[in-house]
């Protein structure tokens, strides 16, 4: 099933359902939320969370989903400790996508938010990643663990 995922990648096309999907094929379902704020101007008064659901496998989640693939644009991308991380956005307004592959370009992880607003420009901070959202919140990635967080305000 990870073949599917890296053909459909070379495709110009990502899961479109709000998960991370790690090298192993293990699937983690996920949801980007924001509750009002009044101090978080960056963020347009709301305060970004991320909230973790089931875990599944990459075969049992296409096996649910019978057409779950959605066309993506890059917007940004970064090489990090011989690794690119991508970030781009969904067929509709509202989705935002990362990407991490090796060097040749085989995907080892993955975050599809139907929530976040697309994902639009990459900065490096020693191992993590900083992808802003047009939203106005960042996510930060850490590129040997894969932990990653919400930054509502960067300053």
């Amino acid at each position: 099933m990870l073949n599917e995922l890296q053909r459909r990648w070379l495709q110009n096309q990502l899961i479109g359902i709000d998960v991370i999907v790690k090298d192993s094929g293990h699937v983690k379902l996920i949801d980007i939320t924001y509750t009002h704020n009044e101090n978080l101007i960056d963020t347009f008064k709301k305060e970004y969370v991320i909230s973790y659901g089931a875990d599944t496998a990459l075969p049992k989640l296409l096996q649910d989903y019978k057409d779950p693939w959605a066309n993506y644009q890059i917007n940004d991308r970064i090489s990090v400790d011989d690794q690119f991380v991508f970030c781009g956005e969904g067929e509709m307004g509202n989705e935002g996508f990362i990407v991490k592959t090796d060097a040749d370009n085989q995907i080892n992880w993955m975050l599809f938010s139907t929530t976040s607003n697309p994902f639009i420009e990459l900065t490096t901070n020693n191992n993590s990643v900083y992808i802003n959202s047009t939203a106005g919140f960042f996510i930060t990635l850490n590129v040997k663990t894969n932990e990653i967080s919400i930054l509502n305000n960067l300053k």
